[in-house]
């Protein structure tokens, strides 16, 4: 008993109040926990400081620093605390008081145990988050990651690999600099996983992109408008649909506009953007296709011209729920980086670089019956190109077939290109669907404004003068611009069909539509 009792008489404290001084981490699940809150807590300053420091704007950064790594933390936070329970449990079934304390116990080889596994998960997991997230930005910044892991895409990616945009990031366009559009793209992003995973996606893919980032915040970081200025001269070769294809070059010197560092003055296409009027428009349909009215605000004055059509109804513009939509570069430029070529584009091309044989007879008029023709699949085109070109040909030009033969192939060859880069029939895709405005060829385009029923008040119309936009310095029926006149004051505008006069009354497009496809 003497042990039982201190020098003053008092009896010793009881020995169990020492014993149930739990560790929180003498449980293994706590220790991995607190491994995950180190590692996630690692990336998280790592990330940020990255982000904070570097001067180029990368939208899926954010993905990584502020979802990932708190994701890691939060993670580790819930298996501690479940640890914790597991311990609390414990004890009270066994009938202990528990008192959990954040403490070295050397002696404890339970808790020495769990201490160098912590230690060493927590080694690991800084290394593999680090890895991972390095790993995981650079993936999310990708066009593999945009255009190639979703088959959905496929049609876009194809036709952004051959656009003018293809070594731009999908990412600088679509989500651009800031948080508040990657939360956009991120909420759209999971609507798009889930209609994909039902197979319930739309066929084909929605246009236009109504939650697209205004030009102004993306195109305008590259392209730079008050520095447009000028004329650009631009060289097209055309082939009619007669046996010999006859070709048809026109060379037009496009008023690309802007300030004049001359005058001063802004002319030609880029007016829009660039003058002290702000264009406004309502569209009645989804494709912004039908125009009925237009509002022109001179910003220095004040003064307003609403263009309408008489003939036609059209929203209230006063009216909160309609859409008045400030005009803007995606208006014409709707294309930038996924355009689907229309048949007769792709052929002209072909033809004037000589990878379809322009003496090969009537190989545009029958291209462009193959192009245009309904098919099931990819594989079903092809195969109908081949065997339809060479049916054609073995049965209108038998005696010549041997001589053809070569020039056959490599046409059948060309035409299964320009069909697998702008004819998507799986998602139900092709120029047909998606309507490109810049110009006014197969489209309306500007004519949706430009040559139209619209006028004001006064009877004023939007003008419709061909020269405000183009000058043709040189026209005739060849393919070498040497053997062409030419004149920088512009020539009166030649059909390459004689077609009388008809095309200074109709517009372009009344002939040369989607349907046609040239």
């Amino acid at each position: 008993m003497e042990n039982d009792v201190l020098d003053n008489g008092e009896p010793d404290q009881p020995l169990t109040d020492e014993r149930e001084r739990r560790s929180l981490y003498r449980h293994p699940l706590a220790a991995v926990g607190g491994a995950l809150i180190a590692a996630g807590a690692f990336a998280f300053v790592v990330l940020s400081a990255i982000d904070i420091a570097s001067d180029v704007e990368n939208p899926y950064r954010s993905l990584v620093t502020f979802v990932g790594a708190p994701a890691i933390f939060t993670t580790g936070v819930i298996l501690f605390l479940v640890a914790a329970r597991i311990q609390v449990r414990k004890a009270r079934k066994a009938g202990e008081d528990i008192n959990f304390v954040l403490r070295v116990a050397p002696s404890d080889p339970r808790y020495m145990r769990n201490l160098w596994v912590f230690l060493g998960l927590t080694a690991l997991f800084v290394v593999v988050v680090g890895w991972s997230g390095f790993k995981a930005y650079e993936a999310t910044d990708s066009v593999s990651f945009c255009g190639e892991s979703c088959h959905v895409m496929d049609p876009q990616n194809v036709t952004y690999a051959n656009g003018a945009h293809a070594r731009v990031p999908c990412v600088d366009c679509h989500i651009g600099p800031g948080g508040g559009f990657w939360v956009k793209s991120k909420i759209d992003g999971v609507r798009q996983l889930v209609a994909t995973f039902r197979n319930s996606y739309d066929r084909p893919i929605h246009t236009p992109v109504v939650s697209l980032r205004p030009a102004q915040q993306t195109c305008e970081g590259c392209h730079w408008p008050e520095q447009f200025f000028g004329q650009k001269l631009t060289n097209r070769t055309y082939y009619t649909t007669d046996e010999a294809n006859s070709p048809w070059t026109i060379s037009l010197l496009v008023n690309v506009g802007g300030g004049n560092p001359r005058t001063g003055e802004l002319e030609g296409i880029h007016w829009h953007m660039l003058s002290a009027a702000e264009v406004e428009y309502i569209a009645t349909d989804e494709k912004r296709q039908e125009i009925p009215w237009v509002r022109v605000t001179d910003r220095d004055t004040g003064e307003v011209t609403v263009y309408a059509d008489p003939d036609e109804e059209y929203p209230d513009p006063e009216n909160p729920e309609t859409e008045v939509r400030l005009f803007d570069c995606m208006d014409c430029h709707n294309r930038p980086s996924h355009s689907f070529q229309p048949p007769a584009t792709s052929i002209n091309l072909e033809l004037s670089t000589g990878t379809i044989a322009s003496d090969l007879p009537f190989v545009r008029s029958i291209g462009l019956e193959l192009l245009n023709a309904e098919y099931e699949t990819t594989k079903a085109a092809t195969d109908a190109i081949a065997s339809g070109l060479a049916g054609f040909y073995a049965a209108e030009y038998p005696e010549q077939a041997a001589e053809l033969a070569g020039k056959i192939t490599a046409a059948t060859a060309a035409l299964q290109r320009v069909y697998e880069n702008n004819f998507f029939p799986e998602m139900n895709t092709d120029y047909r669907v998606r309507t490109n405005n810049l110009s006014h060829f197969v489209n309306d385009g500007c004519f949706r404004c430009h040559s139209s029923d619209l006028e004001s008040d006064t009877g004023e119309q939007i003008s419709a003068d061909c020269e405000s936009c183009h000058a043709i310095v040189a026209q005739g029926p060849t393919d070498d611009l040497n053997e062409l006149e030419d004149d920088l004051g512009g020539f009166k505008f030649e059909h390459p069909v004689d077609i009388g006069g008809v095309w200074e009354t109709v517009k372009c497009t009344q002939c040369h539509n989607p349907s046609s496809g040239y």
